[in-house]
């Protein structure tokens, strides 16, 4: 009997230094990544001379269609409204990156012949829409997924609940007509100019409402969120609340900057808005169960409001990267992933056939932001941008809301990508501009990005998750 507890201790020793020196080598492989990731990444949360202090950070980096390194800095607006440490889970409103997921959406329904890109989308609605200045012009799901509509924002895009309609921004007997504002002059005809515009999608929801008879924030999660593992949602209240991350920034009433005071919860705080309008009503669960399908689907902000984390979106460009196919199995076809991605609009070489500035005012620093863009997919040509290392060519989506600045690019040649969320800044970040129409902080992790590749000489490496909680009081 002691022979035999002698044996099995001796084994057990053996194992204990085995396990032992496995642990060494992982840390030693870890330590340079983990002193290269302190110094960069740590720097760009405190703040440098030419960016603002953000407040967190979630990255995740893909290599050769596969998520290799994943960080999580930071602080992030936690359940009770405070910053609390941010970490991989964490769910954040990404802003407009919800677009590409929304055009995987309309993928899915395509490919089961629900919708037709091309075919009129009055048809879906069960009401016309056209431009009063183009009547004989049939505006399709192509044009709205590619910002070529002639649909304009006018300032306002989602209706309340219990406000209206979302067919209300079109009928001139409204209040929301505002003077027909939300259509493009006779000039910018439908199918011939890009104007990048928020109420697209509002639209593209409420068709998807109609065909699929689910609201749209449902249809999205059983459709393409749950197919993917993911817990991201488009409704507020549908995130376990441990996971739902506050934007922090240091901006405040009247939109001003005040970098001295402590960070305070932009969207997501201690209350939980599920849907738009959803504080102003008695009942909200009553109002969503009464809910009519079809009738105003910019509720759930399908322009801009899912919540999700940088792991969550890179499962997104995975599924991109991997040609339609997620853990063996085939969401969407290859044939649809190749549509998303090609050019539906490109920038004419005179620019005479649509606006590059995105949402920015044209003739300022963010001219060239847009200048070729698929079905809601942002196509980047980074040497046009001043990125002279690194992929010629990036696709994917930017976002930015609520003081978040969120990135999701790919190069579609080497499978190679970066997710970037920035929960806020400290101060206003287009105080020092750059080499590009980005912000100076978003060029800054683009180039950390570009060099860590180059340093790695764009080898595969093993998947490491970091995590650099970071105590700041403000």
């Amino acid at each position: 009997m002691a022979g035999g507890n002698s044996f099995f201790w001796q084994k057990r020793q053996r194992l204990n230094s085995r396990v032992f020196q496995l642990m060494a080598a992982v840390l030693c492989s870890l330590l340079p990544q983990l002193s290269f990731a302190d110094e960069r990444l740590k720097s760009l949360l405190d703040g440098t001379d030419m960016t603002p202090a953000i407040s967190g950070l979630q990255i995740a980096v893909i290599e050769n269609g596969e998520v290799s390194r994943q960080f999580a800095i930071g602080l992030v607006g936690g359940p009770d409204g405070r910053p609390t440490a941010i970490n991989h889970d964490h769910k954040i409103r990404v802003a407009s990156i919800s677009k590409l997921v929304v055009a995987i959406g309309v993928m899915r329904l395509a490919e089961q012949e629900s919708v037709d890109l091309d075919a009129d989308v009055s048809d879906y609605l069960g009401w016309t829409l056209r431009n009063p200045n183009h009547r004989s012009r049939e505006i399709t799901l192509r044009q709205l997924l590619s910002h070529t509509s002639s649909i304009r924002d006018a300032g306002e895009y989602f209706i309340p609940a219990g406000k209206g309609d979302l067919r209300d921004f079109f009928d001139p007997n409204s209040e929301f007509w505002r003077d027909g504002a939300h259509w493009a002059p006779k000039a910018e005809a439908p199918g011939a100019y890009f104007e990048y515009a928020n109420l697209n999608f509002g639209v593209i929801a409420e068709v998807i409402e109609r065909v699929s008879a689910q609201r749209f924030d449902q249809f999205m999660r059983e459709s393409v969120l749950r197919p993917l593992g993911l817990t991201a949602d488009f409704n507020a209240c549908e995130v376990p609340r441990e996971e739902l991350g506050g934007a922090l920034s240091k901006r405040f009433e009247g939109y001003k900057w005040h970098p001295e005071q402590s960070w305070t919860t932009q969207v997501d705080g201690k209350q939980r808005v599920c849907f738009y309008g959803d504080a102003m009503l008695d009942n909200p669960a009553a109002f969503l169960e009464s809910y009519e399908l079809g009738s105003n689907a910019t509720l759930f902000s399908p322009q801009g409001g899912l919540r999700a984390s940088a792991d969550d979106l890179a499962t997104i460009l995975e599924l991109l990267i991997n040609k339609g196919a997620f853990r063996g199995k085939q969401l969407l076809a290859p044939k649809s992933i190749e549509e998303l991605l090609a050019p539906a609009w490109e920038l004419s070489s005179v620019e005479n056939n649509g606006l590059s500035a995105g949402e920015a005012e044209p003739g300022g620093d963010a001219d060239g932001l847009m200048t070729s863009y698929g079905l809601s997919v942002h196509r980047i040509d980074m040497r046009a941008w001043g990125f002279e290392n690194g992929p010629r060519h990036l696709v994917g989506h930017l976002g930015q809301a609520y003081g978040v600045l969120s990135h999701a690019l790919f190069d579609p040649v080497s499978g190679d990508g970066i997710v970037t969320i920035i929960g806020g800044t400290g101060d206003n970040p287009d105080i020092n501009g750059g080499h590009s129409p980005l912000y100076r902080i978003e060029e800054e992790l683009l180039h950390w990005w570009v060099n860590q590749r180059e340093s790695d000489g764009n080898e595969p490496a093993k998947p490491q998750i970091m995590a650099f909680p970071v105590d700041r009081p403000s």
